[in-house]
């Protein structure tokens, strides 16, 4: 029976043993954990903020970057290719464009241009079939499988028959300005750089006789 004594004794100072050791066991202190997870968010957080307002300024500073543009006129039939030539040069060097604008223009409305002969047919048919009188297939190059629906002296003549051939149900005709035969031209150089255009003043000392001015670039 002794040894049945000793056996409980043992038993029950394990047991007390086991309760009273667990309070100095290490513990998991996973509230203490969620502070540093945090901090590690905001710190991405702040980081994504900048880099947004860097990217945002970037934007902005593009949209605020204007283009500038001169209109070079009076130049003579002799000096306009001269002029062409050097403009071309100096575009080869700088960022900086030109486009030839006729003096005098037509105003040309159109049905733009089809992918086939066939299928320019077939638009036509349709135009006759709606009622639209004077139209043909257009076979210049340039504008080969258009359907021309007249050339007019002004703007506001081409915009009437606009209306007239969208009153019986035509969308989708534009109106295209032509130079009139033969009109003379004008440069328009277009540039973001103000540099590239304060140097068209050299160029010009060699063509007194004409006009540079500044001007509001169109879209």
């Amino acid at each position: 029976m002794k040894w049945v004594m000793w056996a409980l004794l043992l038993a029950n100072l394990g047991v007390a043993g086991f309760f009273v050791g667990r309070g100095y066991w290490p513990q998991a202190e996973p509230e203490q954990n969620a502070p540093l997870n945090v901090d590690r968010l905001s710190l991405r957080s702040q980081s994504a903020s900048v880099e947004s307002q860097k990217n945002s300024s970037s934007r902005v500073a593009q949209v605020q970057t204007k283009s500038l543009c001169v209109e070079w006129r009076g130049l003579s039939r002799d000096e306009f290719p001269l002029v062409r030539e050097q403009l071309k040069a100096m575009a080869g060097e700088r960022v900086m464009s030109f486009t030839e604008v006729p003096l005098n223009t037509r105003a040309w409305v159109i049905f733009p241009p089809l992918p086939s002969p066939q299928s320019a047919i077939a638009k036509l048919n349709e135009l006759a079939a709606a009622g639209v009188k004077d139209a043909f297939v257009v076979k210049d190059a340039a504008w080969r499988n258009a359907i021309s629906l007249g050339l007019y002296a002004n703007a506001e003549a081409a915009d009437r028959r606009v209306h007239e051939v969208e009153s019986k149900g035509v969308l989708g005709t534009r109106v295209e300005l032509l130079p009139r035969k033969g009109t003379d031209f004008y440069f328009v150089i277009r540039s973001e750089d103000a540099d590239a255009l304060k140097s068209l003043d050299a160029i010009k000392q060699a063509y007194p006789n004409s006009q540079q001015s500044r001007v509001a670039c169109r879209l």
